[in-house]
């Protein structure tokens, strides 16, 4: 049986998307830094080519991460179950195609150089990820990549945002290596600092 919070994310941050806008919006347009998440945007866009086309699994109101996926000149897709912060996306940042949609059943059916899930991947629980992993690494095109974040170790975790319970789930990092292997994508960054990084295997001519 899942747990509460697990089941109630998608209606979090709907109803609390006003507030995710607040918590997530302000650092970007103001020019600051947000953690390390741009040295984390470079590793991920390396080589790609001027509008490389990047999916972001849960991207929210799309910022900062697609903001800035855009202002790099990269074609976004943005994909998240809550219409509140799908709404802020498309009025502020009219360049990408925001999408409404639950990445365990909604995943566009398209190629993409990036797939991103950043910060939503481990709001899902070990069950619902084994089942999502391989089908994000199937959108990434050849020599493209995948990144998400996770936790350290199988198991699920809950935090609070704005008096809330917030979930957390996580796969064991073996696990993890194991289905990128699986896909065919080849491990650039197995888990550190919480980040996952994998890159599509090109074979060989024989």
């Amino acid at each position: 049986m899942s747990h509460p919070a697990a089941d109630r994310i998608v209606g979090l941050y709907q109803d609390k998307a006003a507030d995710w806008i607040r918590d997530r919006g302000v650092a970007l347009r103001q020019d600051e830094a947000v953690g390390n998440e741009a040295a984390w945007l470079e590793r991920f866009t390396q080589g790609w080519p001027h509008h490389a086309r990047v999916l972001d699994v849960g991207c929210g109101s799309g910022w900062p991460v697609a903001a800035a996926l855009l202002e790099r000149g990269f074609d976004v897709v943005g994909l998240d179950a809550s219409p509140g912060l799908i709404a802020h996306a498309r009025e502020t940042l009219p360049g990408g195609d925001w999408r409404i949609g639950d990445m365990r059943a909604q995943l566009p059916d398209e190629a993409f150089h990036g797939v991103l899930a950043w910060h939503s991947l481990f709001h899902l629980t070990p069950e619902a990820q084994t089942s999502v992993l391989p089908a994000l690494a199937a959108r990434v095109s050849p020599r493209g990549r995948l990144m998400f974040t996770a936790g350290p170790a199988h198991g699920e975790a809950i935090g609070e945002w704005r008096g809330e319970a917030l979930y957390h789930g996580s796969l064991a990092p073996e696990a993890y290596r194991a289905a990128l292997t699986q896909a065919g994508l080849v491990v650039e960054n197995g888990g550190g600092n919480g980040v996952w990084l994998a890159r599509r295997a090109i074979l060989s001519a024989k």
